[in-house]
């Protein structure tokens, strides 16, 4: 007997949908915008309604502190 394979696919979320998690998608019509959890994904200014796709973390868990010199900037 064969064994299914099991779905392995990103998660897609409509326009209108609550976003889930903080971070980047990406749009059908390869646009790509930071989300943060709570807010709706927007429509397409021009092609209306479309799908996203959940495409990394957010960008701020990376960023690291501004350096001067190798030292850190200090106010």
């Amino acid at each position: 007997m064969k064994e299914r394979g099991r779905q392995t696919g990103k998660r897609r979320f409509r326009s209108g949908q609550w976003v889930e998690f903080d971070g980047l998608y990406s749009d059908d019509w390869g646009g790509d915008l930071m989300l943060l959890q709570g807010e709706s994904f927007p429509v397409h200014p021009v092609m209306g309604d479309t799908r996203w796709t959940y495409a990394g973390q957010p960008v701020h868990r990376f960023a690291k502190p501004p350096k001067l010199n190798g030292h850190h900037i200090s106010n």
